[in-house]
């Protein structure tokens, strides 16, 4: 755990989060856990059932975690397998994306906690356009994706399980919240800053479903 970390205060039962300010009756976001990982709704919802895959140790990108589990693959297929039968949503139309941000001086949003991003049922998102990545034909899935990416340099990634992922290593820092700003783009949405975000009923909603299941 690492204490200025605002997701290790989360995962360690801390009240002193994002996500407790907004929705301080609810003690926990999380809808499903493994091992190593945790899946929890994602402040600032780009679509119905945006939800983050967080790894419970401190890892700064998921190259990094996939360097320390051998079984991250497993963990990860299970858990958004799992993830998507409880929210009812087919897993080969969700958009998955990664900005693998090492700290303050690579962009991103402040959070250096490695999160992956899975946006349900958008398969019409064009991956490629997302932002000018390295490869122009798809990597087929995203354990092959992490296991060519150093661990010491930050990176994005952007696709679905279906169609393959596009990547970059990234040269100079990216603007806050890239790639969440090119997924609403194409969404026709201006809504995508998550730190303007206030409370979010669909959220509360789901949430208070999974207390009672």
């Amino acid at each position: 755990m690492i204490n200025d970390c605002v997701f290790c205060r989360e995962l360690n039962g801390s009240r002193n989060t994002n996500f407790a300010t907004r929705y301080p009756e609810i003690q926990s976001r999380i809808i499903y856990e493994t091992e190593s990982l945790v899946a929890f709704p994602c402040i600032g919802q780009l679509v119905n059932g945006h939800f983050l895959v967080v790894p419970k140790n401190h890892d700064c990108t998921l190259a990094q975690t996939q360097k320390r589990l051998n079984n991250l693959n497993l963990e990860l297929t299970h858990l958004l397998r799992e993830v998507h039968l409880i929210l009812g949503f087919e897993l080969n139309d969700s958009l998955i994306f990664e900005h693998g941000a090492l700290g303050p001086n690579d962009g991103s949003c402040g959070i250096y906690h490695a999160h992956l991003h899975v946006l349900p049922s958008i398969s019409k998102i064009d991956a490629s356009k997302l932002y000018n990545f390295d490869n122009n034909d798809p990597i087929k899935n995203i354990e092959s994706v992490l296991k060519n990416t150093p661990v010491d340099k930050p990176y994005i990634f952007a696709g679905n399980l279906k169609d393959g992922f596009y990547h970059l290593q990234l040269k100079e820092a990216l603007p806050s919240q890239t790639l969440r700003k090119a997924v609403a783009n194409q969404l026709n949405t201006e809504q995508w800053d998550w730190r303007k975000v206030e409370r979010e009923e669909n959220m509360v909603v789901l949430l208070k479903k999974m207390e009672l299941a």
